[in-house]
């Protein structure tokens, strides 16, 4: 990516909103996403009538709460999503030197942001996902102790979710390291530009930049590979958990 640019200038009016026609094409190639459906029924006349133990209603009243957070978490997730493919889909190049026009800046600038956030919530449907299993099996984790790893599948007894959640972070070990770069470290989407150095023998060894990036159409078939993964989790897990 060694093409100079001296200026763009982009003005508000130069965006464009996702037309209908573009989000009906990217609906029809999205996995179905849902929520377990939890529901905590009359809690107060189950207090009232002792139909069951405070332990249970909490219980219930828990499940029922993450799982509505799941399913805000899900819309914000595939609104991501959508968004980042469409802009892709739009016209984004892999090389800095193949941008020809003012709308290729515009797409990346685009699609970098919905990528990076999507990143973002897919790390929150995923801890989510746990806090809800945290509950169901009665692990008794406190929410913010609560790290949803490869540790948290110890504490579980029941083989076919732990084969699920396993078989989960397989599929999606490189969006988690996107993810943590995006958030912790470097962005992976522009060339490292940081000089190394090095001492041996009381001797600096300096070396230039590396230039890495990932490129975009690496990335966005990362989303749709993770956003697959997720899909295909939820719906292993729906059909071992009952509600």
């Amino acid at each position: 990516m060694s093409k100079q640019i001296d200026s763009i200038t982009i003005k508000a009016s130069d965006y464009r909103y996702p037309s209908r026609a573009e989000l009906k094409e990217v609906y029809k190639t999205s996995p179905d996403f849902s929520n377990f459906g939890f529901k905590s029924k009359n809690p107060i006349i189950s207090l009232l009538t002792n139909e069951r133990s405070i332990p249970e209603i909490h219980k219930a009243d828990n499940l029922q709460y993450w799982d509505a957070i799941l399913l805000n978490r899900n819309g914000s997730l595939m609104h991501t999503y959508h968004n980042a493919i469409i802009h892709f889909n739009r016209g984004v190049p892999d090389e800095l030197e193949s941008f020809t026009n003012k709308q290729h800046y515009i797409n990346r600038v685009q699609f970098d942001y919905y990528a990076e956030y999507f990143y973002h919530h897919f790390s929150t449907v995923s801890d989510t996902i746990g806090q809800l299993l945290n509950v169901y099996f009665d692990i008794g984790q406190k929410v913010d102790k609560l790290h949803f790893n490869a540790d948290f599948c110890e504490k579980l007894s029941d083989q076919n979710v732990i084969s699920a959640i396993k078989t989960y972070f397989n599929e999606t070990f490189l969006a988690k390291n996107y993810r943590n770069s995006f958030t912790h470290r470097t962005p992976i989407n522009y060339p490292d530009t940081r000089s190394s150095i090095s001492l041996e023998d009381g001797r600096y060894t300096y070396g230039s930049a590396n230039h890495n990036f990932i490129k975009p159409s690496e990335i966005k078939d990362n989303l749709d590979l993770t956003i697959l993964a997720l899909s295909k989790f939820l719906k292993t897990l729906k059909s071992i958990l009952k509600t």
